[in-house]
């Protein structure tokens, strides 16, 4: 099979094959409202200076998504991961309702410490971010997050350090699935 990819959407095709893809539920405060809303277009982009990046999408009606337009105006958004017992309070907050998604998926809004955007307090880890820049690519706008703070909650540390076989991870694939990282490989990379 082969096609044009200007011929034909890609959503499907990018979106379900590029996985496991890492959730970023991304809490924001501003003249749009308290929000939280998960995006799977998410990764590390830089660690000198810490940088995340999301790309939010256009709602139906092609305007800014709340998150997008509160993280520009306050010039902050707070990126927290899912584990799977957060699963469908986060998979709840991925409609546009108008309503406060923190209420809705029955979260805590913890208050920022260095940012005006609250964190999930059930997220067992949380970076508050300083929007560093945006990049409008077609449909989607990379939004690019400098880590001003970081939370991290002890049952996924070792000695005070982050310990990945704590972290069970919640992965997205395509559609309504999901997956996690209980399953681990390890193999060593040559010298």
């Amino acid at each position: 099979m082969e096609f044009d990819p200007e011929a034909e959407s890609m959503y499907r095709w990018l979106s379900g094959a590029v996985v496991p893809r890492p959730v970023a539920w991304v809490s924001t405060d501003g003249p749009a409202g308290r929000n939280l809303a998960p995006y799977s277009f998410f990764n590390v982009m830089c660690v000198s200076p810490p940088v995340l990046a999301f790309a939010p999408g256009q709602s139906a009606d092609g305007e800014q998504k709340d998150t997008l337009r509160n993280a520009r105006e306050t010039g902050a958004f707070v990126v927290n991961l899912v584990t799977v017992d957060l699963a469908e309070a986060m998979v709840a907050t991925a409609a546009t309702t108008g309503a406060d998604e923190f209420d809705l998926a029955d979260v805590t809004a913890a208050p920022g410490s260095e940012v005006p955007a609250p964190r999930v307090a059930e997220a067992p880890l949380s970076f508050e971010c300083r929007l560093h820049d945006t990049l409008e690519l077609g449909s989607n706008t990379a939004t690019f997050g400098r880590v001003v703070r970081f939370h991290a909650d002890e049952s996924v540390t070792t000695d005070g350090k982050m310990d990945t076989e704590k972290f069970d991870a919640l992965g997205r694939l395509a559609a309504d699935g999901y997956c996690t990282t209980r399953d681990r490989l390890r193999i060593e990379r040559p010298d």
